[in-house]
């Protein structure tokens, strides 16, 4: 408890020095009060070690450190009060100055001050008297423990190069990996038609490695070419089925999913899986309860493909026996050699004495880890920053006696380490036990919060503490998200972000005791109000807490455990609130009002009471639905962050921000409604953090306001057609940003349409103007009118360090003449770019873009495309593009250097090649076959010609891997292209547009029983083909069949009620079509039907809907025959009734 006093003792100190503080205690009376605080903090902070040392084993002292934290939080309280009045006698006197005391100001002030000025003295300067008393009383109780003083070690700054954790450092792992990977093989291979899914429980204690080893496995080259899905869900403590399921969905389809109800998700979860043969991984699950498994395992079974599999992570044997239908595989700790090993790789340049003494003591140390990789990791991270005597000190420690793993749970090696953190990296730590485990933490958001608790003074030190937790492993899995900002939401914005190892959550959880809690679920919950064993304990103590939604039951819980000076509540989500009545926001609003101490708040709603709590230093309005925030947010006067993301309906934020001199963060990242910054929002000149300004051309709120802000991260400014001139634009002092990552420019919407607007010459000077520092990672750019770019984006040394590049909606930009001499441009984007004729004067200039691993071209037409001849792209290339290949492209594929594509996908364009297209067979085979994974045919006679040729043949040959076909305005195919494509056994997808003379009929060498369609196609769709008569026999794999506008056909293949898996059946423009086929009956789980402009469809098959227990959608339109019928009160309307979406007209 020592350890995490001090920081707070310090705190206290701190702001009792201060000079604001000092300055107003004077004029009050009250300086010889403050100074004899001063004393006692100091002479309590001498002794706090041994104070610490000695709680363990007297109780006495155990209960004076008790009330000595009770004393420093109620001193803490007193000062930040003084604190806020010096702040807002501060803010008076500049509204005063400034001649802006309007009504607005003199009502808000009225929130935070009495009616008399003399009973607020008095009231304050009693709660002073009553700290000092109580701390008086400690002191003289101190002196008659006699305890030693201390003064704890010096920070040592470690390199910044060991802030991250190599997890490709494993050893000893891959026997097993192999045992794994085998029996999975084996028992998939053999499980074929047994819709049974094989369950594998990975079983071991915390730490070992069972995560690593599921990792392993699911990234084998073997297991990711044997199964058709491979998904990863994190389970950790709760098992909660319709949270695993939502997760499941995620990472199949990688969106978001916000559906809450059981049915849906199960719907959506057979969409996802759709009888594929998946490998699931299920990790670090803790869940005893059978039942619930069998309700997950039938969900799971029912969507399964034959052979899928299911890996289970877990500690628990219980869990395995419950989960598991093979043996579980006991994972092994390191033995010796491997310990050593281990501990070798994890040391290796960290300056680690290699003398014979220091090896012999590092084996002994390593020797006491038993195994244990993460035990063995953390001691690595520990010992190289030691010195000879305390290598022995390590080694001679009483951690390694106690029998603490037993008493404690907490593995002997992570205590010790623990142990030697300062004081400020001790609560630091702690802290992170507010966070469920396993779940991400935000750096910047973390390093926030420890500033509004006080545990630091600065984002610097925050820096430091996050690079020692990371670098010692108490921090784990940082991610550098090298994601291009523009496929994620709010990417632009996004700091890394880590998480706490469970071994390293417990350890968190004991040593913050019952400073932090979370409330997770329902019965967590009832177990306060009930007052059971586990939860008496946390009564009146909890200080931060976070919580998984609001609820009457949490606001109940929120009432009994948290103390009275609570410092952090955050509500993660807000699922329960969001439905509730009035009431609960009521009750929520009073319950947070009394908690007058908050220093953190994370909450979607604006709540009546907010304004009271004067002392809140972090505030999270995220996604709310405000349009506004209320003026009374203004005098909070020592928050430090804003946090307003998400706020889609936020149109403006209060007038009086630019008093709150002590904000250094304001995010406004997805406020889309945003239509002006607040007058003189640069008077914040703390600020350090605003993710987006809308400039105006009002006085007080245009770019100059940017002048003298240090502003770091992201920046996007908005709206840059009201700034007026390039000597407006160079006010920003963009230039002297030096901290400023990632930049975003925008124009905004033009009265006119795009093609409407001429060149604006205007733009081009102020785009000179907002030249940016060099050290500037990610540019966008967008709606940009000018037709050059800058002299800056010319320079090479300007743009050394640009990594990202966009260029969106720029519809008059005709050059980018500087691209191909970017070093670290690793991702490029061109969207919407009209005008643009060429990406760089010199395309053939040797190393183009020697990093580019990502490119996307998107409506910009008339780039030459050998202007990329000379790119070398890297192995993680994401071609979203086409390389295409003809007469009238105006390049070759020969050009290009694939050799470092790796696993790329690649989309291939075949276009006009009519005849004579042996020069193009070469350039073909330049292209290496496993990356064409798509490829689109347009206007190639040649490759359906009635006459195959053995070039042609070759030319189908090398498409072996394509998964997804588009045929496209070829005329001369009459028959289905059957012989052409029965090489294409990977293909999932085929679409034929306007391919005239296309009557479906096969070759006379092809009976009509005969299956011509891959077994693999799922999605098939025949579009403005007018001769289009008949559609072979269907395979039985395909999910989605769309035949539209095609006037001519007269049927759809009888034998449909074998495509089982069909989910979607759609029928537009077909005027020919009088029937449905009789075997439509067997399409059971068919959840879309669509029948448009089919006037000679009269009826449908007699009791079909009956037959389609799945269907969701139902859409008749343009159909005369059939719309009365499915009408209120038509034939069909009882059978549709229920149906969730309809329509029918």
């Amino acid at each position: 408890m020592g350890s995490l006093l001090m920081p707070l003792l310090g705190s206290v100190a701190a702001k009792a020095g201060d000079a604001l503080v000092t300055e107003l205690l004077r004029a009050w009376g009250l300086d010889k009060s403050r100074r004899k605080l001063e004393r006692h903090l100091a002479a309590v902070q001498c002794i706090l070690l041994d104070a610490d040392a000695k709680s363990r084993t007297n109780p006495a002292v155990r209960r004076w450190m008790v009330d000595l934290k009770t004393a420093a939080y109620q001193a803490d309280d007193v000062l930040d009060d003084f604190l806020y009045e010096a702040l807002r006698r501060r803010a008076a006197q500049i509204r005063r100055r400034r001649r802006r005391r309007r009504a607005t100001a003199r009502k808000v002030l009225s929130y935070f001050t009495t009616n008399s000025p003399v009973v607020f003295r008095l009231s304050i300067s009693r709660k002073m008297k009553d700290a000092l008393e109580m701390i008086d009383e400690l002191v003289v109780e101190m002196n008659n423990f006699h305890f030693l003083q201390h003064t704890e070690a010096p920070y040592v700054d470690h390199p910044q190069t060991h802030s991250q954790v190599n997890e490709s450092e494993i050893v000893g792992r891959q026997d097993e990996k192999e045992q794994v990977v085998k029996m999975l093989l084996d028992h998939s291979n053999h499980n074929n038609g047994n819709d049974n899914v094989m369950v594998l429980p990975i079983i071991g204690m915390g730490g070992i490695g069972k995560t690593t080893l599921a990792q392993l496995v699911l990234n084998d080259h073997r297991m990711v070419h044997h199964f058709e899905l491979v998904l990863w869900v994190c389970v950790s403590d709760k098992f909660i089925i319709m949270e695993i399921i939502r997760s499941i969905i995620q990472v199949a389809t990688l969106n978001k999913c916000d559906l809450t109800e059981m049915e849906a998700l199960r719907k959506e979860l057979g969409q996802v899986l759709g009888k594929k043969r998946y490998l699931l991984v299920l990790d670090d699950v803790w869940n005893e309860d059978g039942q619930k498994w069998d309700a997950m395992r039938s969900l799971l079974c029912s969507h399964a493909g034959s052979g899928s599999a299911i890996i289970v992570t877990s500690r628990s044997d219980k869990v395995a026996s419950i989960m598991g239908t093979l043996p579980p595989h006991q994972i092994s700790l390191l033995s010796d050699d491997q310990s050593w090993e281990f501990f070798d790789r994890n040391t290796s340049g960290r300056e680690v004495e290699r003398q014979e003494e220091f090896i012999s003591v590092a084996k002994n140390i390593v020797d006491k880890c038993k195994g244990l990789p993460l035990a063995i990791k953390t001691i690595a991270a520990l010992l190289p920053s030691k010195n000879h005597n305390q290598w022995f000190s390590v080694l001679d420690s009483d951690v390694w006696k106690d029998d603490i793993l037993t008493t404690t749970g907490i593995v002997p090696a992570l205590r010790l380490s623990y142990d030697h953190l300062s004081s400020e990296e001790k609560i630091c730590f702690s802290f992170c036990s507010i966070f469920p485990k396993d779940s991400p933490m935000d750096k910047d958001m973390l390093i926030q919060l420890w500033m509004a608790n006080d545990f630091i003074a600065s984002e610097v030190r925050g820096q430091q503490i996050f690079d020692v937790l990371v670098w010692r492993c108490f921090l784990q899995d940082v991610k550098i998200q090298k994601n291009p900002m523009g496929r994620f939401k709010d990417e632009f914005f996004r700091g890394p972000a880590c998480k706490v190892h469970d071994l390293m959550h417990d350890l968190a959880n004991f040593v913050s005791g019952n400073d932090c809690s979370i409330l997770q679920e329902s019965s967590s919950c009832q177990e306060i109000m009930q007052g059971s064993t586990n939860t008496c304990s946390l009564q009146h103590e909890v200080r931060h807490l976070s919580l998984d939604y609001v609820s009457n039951n949490t606001i109940a819980a929120m009432k009994k455990i948290l103390a009275p000076r609570a410092r952090t509540i955050l509500v993660r989500r807000e699922l329960e609130w969001t439905k509730t009545s009035l009431d609960m926001g009521k009750s929520l609003s009073m319950t947070m009002s009394k908690f007058m101490s908050l220093r953190a708040l994370k909450i979607s709603s604006i709540l009546t009471h907010m304004t009271n709590l004067k002392h809140l230093r972090y505030l999270d309005c995220s996604n709310s639905d405000i349009s506004a925030l209320p003026e009374g947010i203004t005098m909070f006067y020592s928050l430090q962050a804003l946090k307003l993301t998400g706020c889609r309906k936020l149109e403006k934020l209060p007038e009086g921000i630019r008093y709150m001199l002590s904000l250094r963060h304001i995010f406004l990242n997805g406020c889309h409604s945003l239509e002006c910054m607040p007058h003189g929002i640069g008077q914040l000149n703390s600020l350090q953090t605003l993710t987006d300004y809308v400039i105006d051309s009002d006085v007080g709120r245009g770019i100059d306001q940017l002048k003298d802000l240090n502003l770091v991260g992201g920046l996007s400014l908005t709206k840059l057609r009201k700034v007026h001139s390039a000597e407006n634009a160079q006010q920003g002092n963009m230039s002297a940003k030096h901290d400023l990552k990632r930049l975003s420019l925008d124009w905004g919407e033009n009265i006119y349409t795009w093609r409407e607007v001429e060149v604006d010459t205007n733009a081009e000077g102020i785009l000179e103007a907002l030249r940016p520092h060099k050290r500037l990672e990610v540019l966008v750019l967008s709606k940009y009118m000018g037709a050059k770019l800058p002299s800056w984006m010319q320079n090479s040394t300007q743009l050394e360090h640009i990594s990202e590049l966009y260029l969106k909606n720029c519809m008059k930009c005709k050059d980018l003449p500087s691209l191909w001499q970017l070093p670290s441009l690793w991702y490029l984007c061109l969207d919407s770019l009209d005008s643009l004729t060429s990406i760089c004067v010199d395309a053939r200039m040797p190393n183009m873009l020697p990093l580019l691993e990502d490119l996307r071209v998107d409506k910009a037409t008339d780039i030459p495309l050998y202007h990329l001849m000379n790119l070398s792209v890297q192995s993680n290339l994401e071609c979203k593009g086409s390389i295409e290949v003809g007469p009238t492209v105006g390049w070759r594929s020969s050009e290009l250097q694939f050799s470092r594509l790796g696993d790329s996908n690649v989309t291939l364009t075949l276009r006009d090649l009519m005849e004579n297209v042996e020069p193009f067979e070469e350039e073909l085979n330049r292209i290496p076959c496993k990356f064409m994974k798509e490829l689109r045919i347009t206007n190639c006679g040649f490759l359906f010609s009635s006459k195959p040729s053995q070039i042609q043949s070759n030319i189908w040959n090398h498409f072996g891997f394509v998964e997804v076909m588009q045929i496209i305005g070829c005329n001369n195919i009459v028959q289905w292209p059957a012989v052409e494509v029965r090489n294409l056994n990977r293909l999932r997808v085929l679409h034929l547009f306007d391919c005239s003379n296309l009557t479906g009929s096969l070759p006379s060498t092809i009976s009509d029983d005969e299956n011509v369609l891959h077994p693999r196609l799922q999605n098939l769709l025949v579009m403005n083909c007018g001769k289009l008569v008949e559609v072979p026999k269907l395979p039985a794999s395909l999910e989605k069949l769309h035949i539209t506008f095609c006037p001519k056909l007269v049927s759809v293949p009888a034998i449909l009620g074998n495509v089982k898996k069909l989910r979607e059946l759609s029928l537009i423009g077909c005027e020919a079509l009088t029937t449905f086929p009789d075997g439509i009956y067997g399409v059971t789980v068919l959840k879309k039907l669509e029948v448009r402009q089919c006037p000679r469809v009269k009826t449908l098959p007699e009791g079909l809907l009956q037959q389609l227990p799945a269907l969701e959608e139902l859409y008749i339109r343009d159909c005369p025959n059939l719309e009365g019928a499915f009408s209120r009160g038509g034939a069909y309307w009882n059978l549709v009734e229920a149906i969730t979406f309809r329509l029918v007209d």
